[in-house]
C-alpha cells in the first residue's frame, strides 16, 4: 500500500481506485484501548486468582493440621480407656447400663429427626424389624390382620 494515495499495490499498478476500506486511525487506538483494557483485567483477575489459591492452600493446610490432631486425640483417648480399663475392668452391670444409655440415646436422635411421636414408637416395635428385616431381604411382608382381600 502506498502511504500517499490509502491505495493498495494492486490498485495503483492497475490505475483504478481501491475498493477497500481501510481501517482509520481511530478504529486502531480504539482497538488497542480495548486490548489493554482487557490485558489490565486479565492481570487482575489472575491477582485475584492468585489470592484464592493461597487461601485456598492455607485453608487446606489447617484442615489437615485438624485431622492430624484430632487423630491424635483420639489415641490418647483409646490408649487412656485402655489403661483403665485394665486397671479397673467394667462389670457386666456397668456395660448392660452402657448399652442401656446408648439405645437411648439413639431413640433420642430418632424421635429429634421426627415430629411423629408414632414413628419412634412404631420404630421401637420388634415387629417393625421383623418386617423391616424381611423387606430388605427380598421377601414380602405379610398383611397385619385380616385376610389379603381386606387390603384392597
Amino acid at each position: 500500500m502506498e502511504s500517499k494515495s490509502r491505495n493498495c499495490a494492486s490498485c495503483t499498478r492497475h490505475g483504478r481506485k481501491c475498493e477497500k476500506r481501510f481501517h482509520s486511525d481511530k478504529e486502531w487506538r480504539d482497538l488497542n484501548r480495548e486490548q489493554d483494557r482487557i490485558e489490565k483485567e486479565i492481570h487482575e483477575a489472575e491477582e485475584a486468582s492468585a489470592k484464592i489459591f493461597a487461601k485456598l492452600m492455607r485453608l487446606r493446610r489447617q484442615q489437615q493440621f485438624l485431622k492430624e490432631r484430632g487423630g491424635r486425640m483420639l489415641e490418647h483417648d483409646s490408649n487412656l480407656m485402655e489403661r483403665l480399663d485394665e486397671e479397673d475392668p467394667l462389670s457386666a452391670e456397668d456395660l448392660q447400663e452402657l448399652e442401656r444409655l446408648a439405645d437411648e440415646q439413639e431413640a433420642a436422635q430418632l424421635a429429634a429427626v421426627s415430629n411423629d411421636p408414632s414413628l419412634t414408637q412404631m420404630m421401637n416395635s420388634p415387629s417393625f424389624w421383623e418386617n423391616f428385616d424381611s423387606a430388605v431381604a427380598g421377601g414380602i411382608p405379610s398383611p397385619v390382620g385380616g385376610n389379603q382381600s381386606s387390603s384392597r
